[in-house]
């Protein structure tokens, strides 16, 4: 079931009285998703909340059904660190009593930082949801930032990412993970949720290993691709990656970054994840486009867990209006699935303005088919 949230297009002055305006209908599509819940009773900002430093040991090998494309990369097999955070409500963390987790993947020049960015008040997504009650976990992927980095960037691809995710879901599961004091958590309930390419990756790890409660799509489709990103993907790919000696390298420039992917952001928010992006992992650039167009097509039907889809209502840079539209029809395995369109954002839409309604259709979606700690 598809929600729309469709606004105005001028943003300056006359945002409150536009959000104000388009509240109620927003609203009501998301009472009719059964995402009401918990915008009205499951916040938790009265009460304290926590982020640990963990880490997981994990082998970067690919056994998903998205195999790495043969002769311009290949999983190097070695053991690597992935690190990030745990936060959550501090109460259900000490007493060891939570029980569902939300992992968070990230997509193109983005890092942990896609879903904890400090800094600028009210942007730390995973604090955001802490307060509203869940626990998230936000990492930086094989290939980026604090995490293990193979020595060439052509050493792995997206189906090793999401065999890496697979291997950390088991150990979330099994309580197989550092923490800087105390026992690990087992969890037994464990949601995927990826932006952008990440998206990709957590599609590949629902359908390759069947050990998720629930999925979540973020900026991520299938088809209805633009010329822009048809162009810019073949250039990354072909170009820019073959001149790389290191196997990393950006997908698209500094000024694009800063253009491109915000809508009516504040400028605090774009300078201080322009500051933070990262290099992409060659493997990943040339694996996603077989990934998404074959592999991803031909098995995003096997994945029967309930699916939330959100993208920005002004983001048309990747793909059309039609493709976004469309994605959820690719999940004919699913019988709980949904799409919402947050008013006023765009590619990264948990950074626009409107980001404290994107917390509340996520925390909403989540408190009404998982227990909340």
């Amino acid at each position: 079931m598809m929600v729309r949230a469709r606004a105005d297009r001028q943003f300056p002055a006359a945002r409150g009285a536009l959000l104000r305006r388009l509240l109620p209908s927003v609203l009501l599509g998301l009472l009719s998703t059964g995402l009401f819940l918990a915008l009205s009773g499951t916040s938790t900002a009265a009460q304290g909340t926590v982020e640990l430093p963990v880490a997981f040991q994990v082998q970067n090998t690919d056994t998903s059904q998205a195999p790495c494309p043969p002769g311009s990369v290949a999983s190097d097999g070695a053991t690597y660190t992935v690190r990030g955070h745990i936060s959550g409500p501090a109460a259900a963390l000490a007493s060891g009593k939570a029980h569902a987790i939300t992992v968070y993947l990230f997509g193109y020049e983005a890092g942990e930082w896609n879903w904890d960015l400090k800094g600028v008040p009210g942007y730390d997504y995973a604090a955001e949801m802490a307060k509203r009650g869940h626990v998230s976990l936000t990492l930086d992927e094989l290939g980026y930032g604090a995490s293990g980095h193979p020595a060439n960037g052509t050493e792995t691809c997206q189906g090793a990412e999401a065999d890496i995710t697979h291997q950390i879901i088991q150990k979330l599961r099994n309580g197989d993970y550092t923490l800087p004091e105390g026992p690990s958590i087992k969890y037994s309930t464990v949601v995927l949720a990826g932006h952008d390419v990440g998206g990709e990756v957590a599609e590949m790890e629902g359908y390759s290993y069947d050990d998720i409660n629930g999925l979540m799509l973020v900026t991520f489709a299938e088809q209805g691709f633009t010329p822009y990103i048809i162009e810019r993907s073949t250039l990354a790919a072909f170009e820019t990656c073959t001149e790389s000696a290191s196997g990393y390298v950006h997908f698209v420039s500094e000024q694009e970054f800063r253009t491109l992917l915000f809508y009516g952001a504040d400028a605090r928010v774009i300078e201080a994840a322009a500051a933070l992006r990262n290099a992409n992992p060659c493997g990943v650039i040339r694996s996603a486009p077989p990934g998404i167009l074959v592999d991803d097509r031909a098995h995003a039907s096997q994945i029967k867990v309930p699916i939330l889809i959100v993208f920005g209502n002004n983001d048309t840079l990747v793909w059309t209006r039609q493709g976004e539209e469309e994605e959820e029809s690719n999940f004919s395995g699913s019988s709980d699935k949904s799409t919402v369109f947050i008013p006023e954002a765009g590619h990264f839409v948990m950074f626009a303005r409107t980001a404290p309604l994107f917390d509340s259709t996520i925390s909403a979606w989540l408190s009404s088919r998982f227990e909340t700690p």
